[in-house]
């Protein structure tokens, strides 16, 4: 599907932008289209079946889905996604464009890089640094620290061999 053109609709009343895709780097290309046509984004949209402390700093365009729990001190970016029922322990911070899926657990005082992914049921233990740019493959319980821009895997999780590949978005606005 083609991208809309945000020049084409000229004279249209300039509304806060939430991007929405799972992507990271998707997510994060679409702020910055938006942000050249003279939109903002918009405040975190967060469910209101999400608990969480009374303070939490959300970063502008974050999402937070139905079901997520999150522990007190957290601190999120600009466009945060967490999926439903993931568990956000205390004291965590996620840079911005980070991805959560669903289920997924990150123990207390976790810190996610900007960009990364963590994949649906993954588990995070309690002072783990996730490095920017990372993927957490689904179901992967993760003990060590990661690197920047790497896969890992498994359970225990293991560094797993990666290229990574350049956004499949088309920004002309063709297929």
């Amino acid at each position: 599907m083609p991208l809309v053109d945000l020049k084409d609709i000229a004279g249209a009343m300039r509304l806060p932008a939430l991007t929405c895709a799972f992507s990271p780097k998707r997510r994060q290309e679409l702020a910055l289209i938006a942000g050249e046509e003279d939109f903002e984004l918009a405040d975190a949209l967060i469910d209101p079946t999400v608990i969480r402390p009374p303070r939490l700093r959300v970063g502008l365009g974050s999402f937070i889905n139905a079901g997520v729990v999150i522990g007190g001190g957290c601190a999120f970016g600009e466009g945060v996604l967490i999926n439903r029922s993931a568990s956000i322990g205390h004291h965590t911070v996620l840079g911005d464009y980070v991805s959560i899926g669903p289920g997924a657990v990150l123990s207390g005082n976790v810190r996610i890089g900007q960009g990364s992914v963590i994949g649906a049921g993954a588990v995070i233990q309690s002072g783990i640094r996730i490095g920017e740019g990372a993927l957490i493959s689904a179901g992967s319980l993760v003990r060590k620290h990661v690197e920047d821009g790497a896969l890992v895997a498994g359970n225990p999780a293991k560094v797993l061999p990666f290229r990574a590949r350049q956004s499949s978005l088309d920004l002309t606005g063709g297929e």
